[in-house]
């Protein structure tokens, strides 16, 4: 009987060596999925779909498409990913469902279409355009939240072949440009062609229009995050919004440019953030200040290396892809990485601090931070152009990263603290 206990101890305790080892496995295959998924998207982007409109446009306008396509990158991740991430947050506690959060879609999606077309008024020439803004607007919202269907599931494979497809509907719209010179169609045609994917494959838009009792829930927490999440994708393109109207197409075209690569990996982080919320939200335990620091110590580390690798592949891009600005934007490239790379690592802070803290906080600190940024631009930008532009937002971002690391350890340390007290009752 001795003998058949200590052996099932045993083989229970191998079971959970093996079980560690497949999860570490998967984890890893995961964040390869979503990793892929964005170089692939972005990849595709940047290196074919952007040099060869720059060719074809010109520069001046490319800086054109890029302020409206900026706004494209405030407005749509905003209200998409914003409620994407909050259904992963909200699910931990409520029985809410897809009804509850496609209308909020409508509702913040359907709104914050309206203010962008007004805020874009200048470039709204015709129906058509502000038709096609609309829907591109609409069905980009709609994509960004879609991935919701694999991230609940933690079906990554699948997630990267959403954006497989994304991408590659995006060649095709190239081509109906090549032949229609409507550039509405590289972007609107690739957002379909995932959203088409998601309807066979998935099931996150079945009920459309089912709520549960915890709609109000929903919209009170998904609210805070689209605010949160407006504030910061607002931060990260006012390059877009600033040199226009400052300054000129070519400005955006310049800066643009030389932020690619850093902006590049703010696109790469972001799926490894749906990594670290996915497996964090489904624990009932909350972070505690140590663990918060190794957290810490591993994005430092990480967006070290981004800044390094963005240094050397900087110049090389941009000679490579748009050689005509090389000289125009040189001087500013180490400014330019090191306020993107803080960007990143500030992004990646925030997402670990929403694992054990409230949503108010990321949205108090974002609109102090775009309160920060928006002075430093007025000023810098009208004293030094393009260059004033590039120091305030190197700043800006250095003071964010410092208050949400100061907030993650105040946090943590509340947290540590009541889960003592919770053990010692």
């Amino acid at each position: 009987m001795r003998t058949d206990v200590k052996n099932t101890g045993k083989n229970n305790k191998g079971d959970d060596v093996l079980a560690s080892k497949e999860k570490q496995k998967k984890i890893v295959s995961n964040t390869a999925y979503t990793i892929g998924g964005a170089l692939l998207m972005n990849g595709v982007l940047q290196i074919l779909i952007y040099p060869l409109l720059n060719r074809m446009m010109g520069s001046d306008q490319l800086g054109e498409l890029l302020y409206l396509m900026g706004l494209v990158a405030i407005l749509c991740p905003s209200v998409g990913q914003a409620l994407n991430t909050s259904r992963l947050v909200v699910r931990r506690d409520y029985e809410v469902k897809n009804g509850d959060y496609n209308l909020l879609l409508l509702l913040f999606g359907g709104i914050g279409t309206v203010i962008t077309l007004v805020v874009a008024k200048k470039s709204m020439v015709s129906f058509p355009v502000i038709l096609w803004t609309a829907i591109l607007l609409m069905t980009t919202i709609f994509r960004y939240y879609g991935d919701v269907e694999y991230r609940l599931n933690l079906n990554y494979k699948k997630y990267f072949t959403y954006y497989g497809v994304l991408t590659a509907g995006y060649v095709a719209g190239f081509g109906i440009y090549f032949l229609t010179e409507n550039w509405f169609w590289v972007f609107v045609t690739g957002e379909a062609a995932s959203l088409i994917y998601l309807g066979i494959t998935g099931s996150v838009f079945h009920g459309f229009w089912k709520k549960s009792s915890f709609f109000g829930e929903a919209f009170r927490r998904g609210g805070f995050l689209v605010f949160s999440y407006l504030i910061t994708n607002l931060t990260l393109n006012i390059d877009r919004l600033v040199l226009e109207h400052l300054i000129g197409h070519l400005a955006v075209t310049q800066y643009y440019v030389t932020s690619l690569i850093g902006k590049t990996l703010v696109l790469l982080v972001a799926p490894v953030n749906t990594i670290i919320i996915s497996y964090l939200t489904r624990k009932q335990e909350r972070m505690d200040r140590k663990q918060f620091l190794i957290f810490t110590g591993i994005g430092g580390a990480v967006s070290l290396a981004f800044f390094v690798g963005a240094q050397i592949g900087t110049p090389i891009f941009v000679k490579l892809f748009y050689g005509d600005l090389y000289e125009a934007v040189r001087g500013m490239v180490t400014v330019v990485n090191l306020s993107q790379i803080l960007g990143v690592f500030s992004a990646y802070l925030f997402i670990v601090v929403l694992t054990f803290t409230e949503e108010k906080w990321q949205l108090i600190l974002q609109i102090i931070h775009l309160a920060v940024i928006t002075a430093l631009v007025l000023i810098f930008t009208q004293k030094s152009g393009i260059m004033g532009f590039a120091v305030s937002v190197l700043i800006a971002n250095g003071i964010r990263v410092a208050a949400v690391i100061l907030l993650g350890l105040w946090k943590a340390a509340g947290t540590r603290k009541q889960g003592n007290q919770e053990s010692e009752l």
